[in-house]
């Protein structure tokens, strides 16, 4: 009788041991929700109006694909232009440019692989580098979103194809100079980049490349004196 008592017992406080840790969880939770709500109420920042152009050397493009079989590819690309206009009213246009022949990849250390996979990108499988060199995004609206985000609207351009592209971002404000990171995932099936594009091919596999491709875009903008 003791036995089953102390076992009764034991069941006990270990269901209640338990039920408190994951109420301790759901709390901690419900918790980061709210911060989360929080930081979306923050007050925007405010864009000073004004002509700003890119800092060459602190500005950086990069991007990541994925192979449907959990394979990824990262690298980067070169910003050569970039501009912004900030009118009084807040509203900003510009554009930024990127030398799609100065691609590279991070992830293969074999120089030979690594040097296969780039002339693949740039062929006409891809990007077609020869004939297309050259990739757009061009900013027409920053909306305001809460602390220092902001939700853009512009056009990418790619393949001498163009489609409207709306995505998010961080501008940090440093006195001098403006800080941006934009973060974007655009279809490269929109732009006749479709080597094993998931949109075409049903029967390769995990040799399937997704179609999304990752952009994170961090660049230093400076103010034009006037």
């Amino acid at each position: 009788m003791k036995k089953i008592y102390r076992c009764s017992y034991l069941i006990l406080v270990t269901a209640s041991f338990l039920l408190l840790f994951n109420c301790s969880g759901k709390k901690k939770l419900d918790d980061g929700y709210k911060k989360l709500i929080n930081t979306q109420s923050e007050k925007s920042i405010s864009l000073a109006s004004g002509q700003y152009e890119f800092a060459k050397t602190s500005s950086e493009v990069l991007w990541e694909c994925m192979w449907l079989g959990g394979a990824k590819h990262n690298g980067s690309v070169q910003l050569i232009e970039g501009a912004l206009d900030i009118s009084k009213g807040g509203q900003i246009s510009g554009a930024f440019v990127v030398s799609l022949d100065s691609i590279k990849c991070f992830d293969l250390k074999n120089e030979g692989t690594n040097q296969k996979l780039v002339s693949h990108l740039k062929s006409d499988d891809f990007f077609d580098v020869e004939n297309y060199p050259k990739a757009t995004l061009q900013l027409l609206k920053a909306e305001p979103i809460g602390g220092n985000n902001f939700k853009f609207e512009g056009d990418l351009m790619i393949k001498g194809k163009t489609h409207s592209i709306v995505f998010n971002g961080k501008v940090i404000d440093h006195k001098t100079y403006y800080a941006a990171s934009l973060d974007l995932v655009f279809d490269r099936s929109k732009y006749d980049v479709r080597y094993r594009s998931a949109s075409l091919f049903s029967d390769l596999g995990d040799r399937i490349i997704a179609d999304d491709v990752k952009l994170s875009i961090n660049v230093n903008l400076n103010r034009l004196e006037r």
